[in-house]
């Protein structure tokens, strides 16, 4: 409407030669439809984050939370990332990564978290952001978007959040008084969010996909002909993830914010490439599903020197927000840098400052100098060795709790297959108890289980083989009561596990729990 008209309706208006209810009606009128529900969020569940969109459409979001453990603000997140599949090495190779996220409860640094799409962005998402009208798009419009390549991501995002900010700043999330803004997920992000986030235990961090309560078909489509068929399938249709995303695994590739750097052991290799699509999609192979799914694609196609867009490739979307929303949550960073210890690393590679403390203190012109350091060098020792053996007292624990929760599983699960024999041959009327009871202990031996597997995996990372093998003489004096043999082979077959582990995960740590039953 010009501006022309606005001044005749207005004047209209104040005349009463157009009642009130006209504009309304005609506001109303002009209104964009309002969308189906699977075109923007087809499963609803507690806890998302609706962003509004033009053309009258949402964007469904799932908070993310990463823990540090710490007041300061520089702390950051340990998790895991890659696969131990053989032949993947140079771009899934296990490693760690850091993560935390941009927002915090209360200002307070101890809990962080972010936010990370709920489903891949939808054609009708895409279609509104990118001013292609308002129109129903119908079931269509459930699609998710594909055939696409970075550039046009990073368009999407830019554009999204310019509209956001200009026109529902107020529904973004904020940080320090600063509102966020859409962006594409960084790979730790993505792998974090699609591993399940908190929402897993430590052992299931590790595992090939997320924790599945039946086939990889429930939650993932994928290249067979009862499942994708050869076309991407509609959002949000199959189970959600641990955190409750849907499709991270399958349907369509989804893009990254980070170029593509392949894996060196342990680590990133410092060569950058491409752009990176994770998750897999309708051309995987149902053997093929798995978290750590990362390839390349180049930005560019060369043949006719325009953008690269990929068959079966999307996005999803995370909300950001500056690391430093404000003056002073910059300078806490300045305080908390100033503040963390000047130790880093391991500890026997802080261990040569005592000697080298010493080492100048023979070297010293004057004799209250060399005092000074030789005192320096005392002190810098017992901290040194008072660390050691809090971390040797830790690794004692974990041997000890591990044969504890090793012997509790063989216990529940042998009495589960009693019970399996007795239903066997049991009267009808006590059946129903029997199986009852099989479930409850074999529940109970599920929990311990994870429990062990999750201590292996935190114990073999966090102190490594060697410390754990070094505490067998103290754990074995610790466990030389009556009855106590069994406790002290089962502490040698946990270090054992944990050091193949430590060398080459297995794509299944399920096979250590099928060792931990075998004869002692």
């Amino acid at each position: 409407m010009g501006t022309e008209w606005r001044a005749v309706l207005g004047t209209a208006l104040v005349l009463g030669v157009l009642p009130l209810g006209s504009t309304v009606r005609a506001q109303a009128a002009n209104a964009p439809a309002a969308w189906p529900q699977e075109n923007f969020d087809p499963q609803p569940a507690e806890g998302d984050l609706a962003l509004p969109m033009p053309c009258g459409g949402k964007m469904m979001f799932r908070r993310v939370d990463t823990f540090v453990g710490s007041g300061n603000w520089l702390a950051d997140q340990q998790i895991r990332m890659g696969s131990p599949d053989e032949g993947r090495a140079s771009s899934e190779d296990l490693r760690f990564g850091r993560l935390v996220g941009g927002f915090s409860e209360g200002g307070q640094p101890e809990r962080r978290f972010y936010y990370i799409g709920k489903y891949e962005v939808s054609l009708a998402q895409y279609d509104a952001v990118m001013g292609k009208g308002c129109e129903a798009k119908g079931t269509e419009g459930a699609l998710p978007k594909e055939d696409g390549g970075w550039f046009d991501a990073i368009t999407f995002t830019q554009r999204y959040s310019e509209w956001l900010l200009k026109n529902a700043r107020e529904s973004l999330p904020k940080e320090d008084g600063a509102p966020g803004f859409v962006r594409l997920p960084t790979e730790s992000e993505w792998e974090f969010a699609a591993r399940g986030g908190a929402k897993i235990m430590p052992s299931q961090e590790v595992g090939r996909v997320f924790p599945m309560e039946g086939p990889v078909t429930d939650y993932a489509w994928i290249g067979s002909p009862d499942s994708c068929n050869g076309q991407s399938q509609y959002i949000g249709t199959l189970k959600p993830n641990p955190l409750g995303l849907h499709d991270v695994l399958g349907n369509i590739g989804e893009i990254v914010l980070d170029p593509y750097q392949p894996t060196a052991p342990g680590r990133l290799h410092g060569q950058v490439g491409g752009f990176v699509v994770r998750g897999g999609s309708c051309l995987t192979s149902e053997l093929e599903v798995r978290n750590a799914d990362r390839r390349e694609e180049p930005l560019y196609d060369v043949a006719d020197g325009t953008a690269r867009r990929a068959p079966f490739t999307g996005f999803r979307l995370a909300i950001g927000v500056p690391a430093g929303p404000s003056q002073s949550r910059i300078n806490a960073f300045v305080k908390a840098a100033e503040t963390r210890p000047p130790l880093s690393g391991e500890l026997p590679a802080g261990a040569n400052l005592a000697a080298v403390t010493r080492a100048l203190a023979a070297e010293a012109d004057r004799p209250v100098v060399a005092e000074r350091l030789n005192r320096l060098a005392s002190d810098i020792g017992a901290e040194l060795n008072r660390r050691n053996e809090i971390e040797a007292n830790g690794a004692r624990m974990a041997v000890m709790s591990a044969a504890i929760l090793m012997r509790g599983y063989r216990q529940e699960m042998n009495e589960a297959d009693r019970l399996e024999a007795a239903l066997q041959v049991a009267s009808e009327s006590v059946r129903p108890q029997y199986v009852k009871s099989i479930e409850s202990w074999r529940n109970r031996a599920r929990l311990s289980g994870e429990a062990y597997l999750s201590l292996l995996v935190e114990a073999a990372d966090n102190f490594g083989p060697d410390l754990l093998r070094g505490q067998l003489p103290r754990v074995s004096a610790a466990f030389s009561y009556d009855g106590s043999a069994g406790l002290i082979k089962m502490t040698s077959r946990f270090v054992e596990q944990s050091a193949r582990y430590k060398s080459r995960p297995p794509s299944n740590l399920n096979d250590f729990l099928k060792e931990a039953l075998r004869p002692l």
